[in-house]
């Protein structure tokens, strides 16, 4: 009897090993799909949600990621700063607008938040050239911030956009944000064919309704109701563009072509948010998961004057280190956009057969997932901005082929 116990225990043990290493497979197998396969992450996230509530999820997600941001302040702790491109040696000569009297479009200098993390490429503005139109004015250029001291890896890809030359538009989902005041039938949720022609670029929209109720303004018809606490990113009739507080901003809608609520404005005024000034792990920059965790995230800004855009993705991102990052890059005003591995892009298009739409070719950053037809032969479930050259072609298509159909309209 005494050496049955021994025996016993041995084989429990052996059996708690192999679960163990079964459930550490299983859940490697997991974390690896949920960062290949796009859909998998949201659809696992959003079932669970239902079952265990939006607290325990929270937990989970949060749990998750701060074991992986641990691991990776610990895997590159005595690496070089992670950069997206590499600065070039010499910029390409620019080329002289269409008229002699139009200025040429430059961003600001960009000054490195932390020169510790700070990489050759920081600040550096790259012209973006438009292969469908190589003998066009440069209307757009990128550069990458390092704004997380702690974290060489936390690199954010900012690109300055001419909103002089580029007018953007505001698209819903097919289902996001969900309304109940617009049928699913009467949004396209993809761009008009009348902009094909001027289409330059593509990027993500808002958090879902689900994540906070932020509300949407397109054409005079509100999908949801504005929150006074939310940050709002709006283009006026007269094609300004503005972020502020809603109860901040003063305008009637009948002033407003549209607006984008987000969570609380991450610089506003020129200001970073107190909250986000004063710690690093704040909470509610994030509906998906909480405000403390590591995540890839995305930012829209806008210049004091109005006249340049602002769009910014980022990996490893807190809230804190994004406003940073925005402001930084020259944002007056900067909202943020969705986050986690899924959603987040900024993609570029062309349309080497004018028979056909155009395509995505590729995102300003890499390991983004995304097929051709984004946007444009595939509609979209969830909202997301355009932006198309400014022509009178594409004013009047504009008027003409709306965002939402005509039975939604006032």
């Amino acid at each position: 009897m005494g050496d049955k116990k021994p025996t016993r225990a041995r084989r429990w043990l052996r059996r708690l090993g192999k679960a163990a290493l079964v459930g550490l497979v299983l859940l490697g197998g997991l974390w690896f799909a949920i960062h290949r396969v796009r859909w998998l992450g949201p659809a696992i996230a959003d079932g669970l949600r239902a079952v265990l509530g939006p607290g325990v999820v929270a937990w989970m997600e949060d749990t998750a990621y701060g074991i992986q941001d641990y691991v990776n302040r610990w895997r590159y702790e005595d690496e070089a700063p992670k950069t997206f491109w590499e600065a070039p040696t010499a910029l390409p000569t620019e080329v002289p607008p269409s008229t002699p009297d139009a200025p040429r479009f430059s961003p600001p200098l960009v000054e490195a938040p932390f020169a510790e993390v700070a990489t050759p490429s920081d600040g550096v503005w790259v012209p973006i050239a438009d292969p469908s139109r190589p003998q066009a004015a440069t209307v757009m250029f990128k550069t990458m911030v390092h704004p997380d001291p702690r974290r060489g890896f936390a690199a954010l890809a900012v690109i300055a956009i001419d909103a002089k030359a580029l007018d953007l538009h505001l698209m819903a989902g097919t289902h996001e944000p969900a309304s109940q005041r617009v049928l699913r039938k009467d949004r396209p949720g993809i761009i008009p064919e009348a902009h094909h022609d001027v289409l330059v670029a593509a990027f993500n929209g808002g958090f879902k309704t689900t994540h906070g109720q932020y509300g949407m303004l397109i054409d005079g018809v509100e999908l949801l109701p504005p929150r006074d606490i939310a940050c709002t990113f709006a283009k006026k009739r007269d094609g300004h563009y503005t972020i502020r507080t809603f109860s901040s901003l003063g305008l009637p809608n009948d002033e407003l072509e549209y607006y984008r609520q987000t969570p609380p404005c991450l610089v506003e005024e020129g200001e970073v948010h107190q909250t986000l000034d004063d710690q690093e792990y704040a909470k509610g920059w994030g509906a998906t998961v909480s405000g403390d965790t590591v995540i890839r995230r995305s930012a829209i800004g806008v210049s004091e004057d109005g006249t340049t855009l602002y769009y910014g993705i980022g990996e490893a991102m807190t809230a804190q280190a994004l406003a940073r990052g925005m402001k930084a890059a020259g944002s007056h005003g900067a909202a943020q956009l969705d986050v986690n591995y899924s959603y987040p892009r900024f993609l570029f298009y062309e349309r080497p057969d004018p028979e056909k739409a155009p395509i995505a070719t590729s995102c300003i950053i890499p390991h983004v997932e995304f097929t051709k037809w984004h946007y444009v032969g595939q509609a979209s479930p969830r909202d997301f901005f355009y932006l198309a050259y400014r022509s009178p072609q594409a004013k009047a298509a504009s008027a003409s082929e709306g965002r939402l159909a005509t039975s939604s309209k006032p």
